[in-house]
């Protein structure tokens, strides 16, 4: 009986960490930007991510320096989810002017909290 408890309370405590693990850090594999034109850079990326997660618009922050701040927030597409990983593969072209040498990517977790940040030089192809 008492080994039933404990196992029960291994299991509820392994099913409410399971959320914050799933938001710890993960990395931004591949990180690339494009110059497209005097106006624009393509950026590209993948991350490991839950199967039930998609990735909004871009939205542009400060030039400092040169680096173009990018923020990019992931939504939740469902209330229950398996605990499922999958590659998302990130594609969007920015606004970005022939100052901008380079970009600084964050990716934010649906609660706002930062679940990556890595930065890369704009390639002139």
């Amino acid at each position: 009986m008492i080994a039933n408890r404990i196992a029960i309370v291994a299991l509820a405590s392994a099913a409410l960490a399971f959320p914050a693990m799933a938001q710890d850090r993960v990395k931004l594999d591949d990180l690339d930007a494009d110059r497209l034109n005097s106006r624009q850079v393509l950026i590209e990326f993948e991350y490991d991510g839950g199967a039930c997660e998609e990735v909004g618009e871009a939205q542009l922050g400060d030039v400092t320096d040169g680096t173009l701040a990018v923020t990019l927030q992931i939504a939740s597409t469902a209330e229950v989810c398996t605990m499922q990983l999958v590659e998302h593969e990130i594609k969007e072209a920015i606004p970005a002017g022939p100052e901008v040498t380079r970009v600084e990517v964050t990716l934010l977790a649906p609660d706002g909290q930062v679940m990556a940040v890595d930065t890369t030089e704009v390639d002139k192809d």
